[in-house]
């Protein structure tokens, strides 16, 4: 599987409600790790084109949708909750 962070921007509060609640929807239960109000990590076997595309990223008439997704490359230093660490490994991203 991989893991991928999206980073939404925090001047659009009402946007960013509408984008967190398609990354609910689209990426259900342990698909997706709230970190923050606008940094959300996502895992499955995916493309980014098609989590941007689940969320809106592409639709340049989607003026809620305003964003991006990266990709997580396994690699990882600082200091969490537990829960991360915890997601992150059943995500399969983690690696040193």
């Amino acid at each position: 599987m991989s893991a991928f962070v999206v980073i939404l921007h925090d001047d659009e509060p009402d946007a960013n409600k509408v984008l967190r609640e398609r990354i609910k929807e689209g990426f259900p239960g342990d698909q997706h790790y709230e970190f923050s109000d606008t940094v959300h990590l996502i895992t499955g076997v995916r493309l980014i084109e098609q989590i941007a595309s689940k969320l809106g990223f592409e639709d340049e008439d989607d003026d809620e949708a305003l964003g991006v997704v990266l990709r997580l490359n396994g690699s990882y230093q600082g200091r969490s909750y537990s829960k991360l660490w915890d997601w992150m490994r059943a995500a399969n991203a983690l690696s040193r």
